[in-house]
């Protein structure tokens, strides 16, 4: 580590501390000049009349210094590194007459990194989309999270920190029918690559290597509602595993179809206190690992979607997973969260057990975080995660994890400004 490199990420972490719930989301204020037409939103929303248009300009800027380190973790990884971040935002609404309101939300960050997550560096400046999308009469097209998402680590900060379970933003498009009582119900396109998991060889010793064929879009169909008490959702998604190209000993290239099955609810609690809320969620995964967003840092025995035998057959991974996390405000400017999640994965081929060494996996995490709202533009948070990734039924093939298990800690210090 040179003394260039320290500097950097010290610099990095001594500006920090986090951000307020909702992502930096500013308080309402009155609407400038002109804005009157406008929906509410931020204190710089602008009226362009002739075109019938809100626009709604905003951003924020982030500050994060981590640690983090795991069971056998790499001489020469880093195990402290710095973010910083410039996201802009900007929301549009135009009003179409008898089509519609067309809505249009963007959030771009612009980021430099000391080092990559549970990794080592070189610093670079990476340019990231958060949201690109419109919505227009049900449709929604673009860039966001996926409709099959639903705790999407809410109230988990940084850029960086996750549990277990899906969160994950990919290009869709969909379709939303808005019915009474706050129900909805969706259907989505989504694109596949961002869900491949792999494809392996039962046979960890062949050395054969797999290419998914990800051309087909994740099907995904989603049924909620948002009301005073709270929201839940039920969602569920088809995903096609299928090897890209050629199989040597085979005539034609194996496929089959995997799907998940999600439920989560969120119940808001001002018994308790005002701002209180419950989130439970739990997923089912057969040949769609992706969807059970298991947390493994040293990347080593991850689980594909599914193995291929030498006979052609393709062996789908299964597994589920169950999420919770209570937000607690202790004043109006000091909350906390505190979060788990555990998932399990099952190798079920034979071969597969054998060759690398395991009959499935467990992962389990935890953290706490607290965040004091200084001002309502500038926040500061102090979070932890442990994180527990093990192989069962474990034997050492150098083909899976090189011990039986791993566990991973990390902190987070971060500062966030909105504007």
């Amino acid at each position: 580590m040179t003394c260039s490199k320290f500097s950097v990420r010290w610099m990095a972490a001594a500006v920090m501390l986090a951000a307020p719930v909702g992502g930096g989301a500013l308080a309402q204020t009155d609407p400038p000049p002109g804005a009157g037409n406008c929906p509410s939103g931020g204190p710089n929303r602008i009226w362009v009349d002739a075109l019938k248009t809100c626009i709604d300009p905003g951003g924020y800027l982030w500050a994060e210094g981590y640690y983090n380190d795991y069971t056998n973790y790499p001489a020469d990884a880093d195990k402290f590194y710095g973010i910083g971040t410039l996201g802009l935002t900007l929301n549009t609404t135009t009003d179409t007459g008898p089509l519609g309101t067309l809505r249009g939300f963007a959030d771009v960050r612009f980021q430099y990194r000391s080092a990559d997550a549970w990794s080592g560096g070189p610093p670079e400046l990476q340019v990231k989309p958060q949201t690109l999308y419109f919505d227009w009469s049900g449709v929604t097209v673009g860039f966001r999270h996926s409709f099959f998402d639903f705790y999407e680590n809410a109230n988990v900060m940084g850029t960086d920190p996750a549990i277990v379970g899906s969160s994950t933003k990919l290009p869709v498009a969909a379709y939303t029918l808005a019915m009474r009582e706050g129900w909805s119900a969706t259907i989505s396109a989504e694109q596949g690559n961002y869900r491949g998991a792999g494809i392996a060889a039962a046979d960890a010793y062949s050395g054969a290597v797999f290419g998914q064929d990800s051309r087909t879009p994740d099907f995904v169909a989603a049924l909620g509602q948002s009301a005073g008490w709270g929201k839940f959702q039920v969602s569920g998604a088809l995903h096609r595993v299928a090897v890209n190209g050629d199989v040597p000993w085979m005539t034609s290239s194996p496929e089959t179809w995997g799907y998940a099955l999600q439920a989560g609810v969120m119940v808001n609690l001002p018994m308790i206190t005002e701002g209180d809320s419950l989130y439970f969620q739990t997923a089912y995964a057969d040949g769609a690992t992706s969807y059970l967003g298991l947390v493994n840092p040293s990347g080593d025995f991850a689980p594909p979607d599914a193995y291929l035998g030498f006979g052609g057959n393709l062996s789908r991974v299964t597994g589920w997973n169950m999420t919770a996390q209570y937000l607690h405000n202790w004043s109006p400017v000091l909350n906390s969260a505190l979060f788990a999640g555990y998932g399990r994965f099952d190798i079920n081929d034979t071969a597969a057990q054998i060759t690398y060494g395991a009959s499935g996996g467990d992962n389990f995490n935890a953290g706490t975080n607290l965040v004091w709202s200084a001002t309502k533009d500038l926040s500061f948070v102090a979070q932890y995660v442990f994180n527990y990734y093990g192989a069962r039924d474990y034997v050492n093939t150098s083909n899976g994890l090189p011990e039986s298990s791993q566990s991973a800690h990390e902190v987070l210090l971060m500062a966030n400004y909105g504007f």
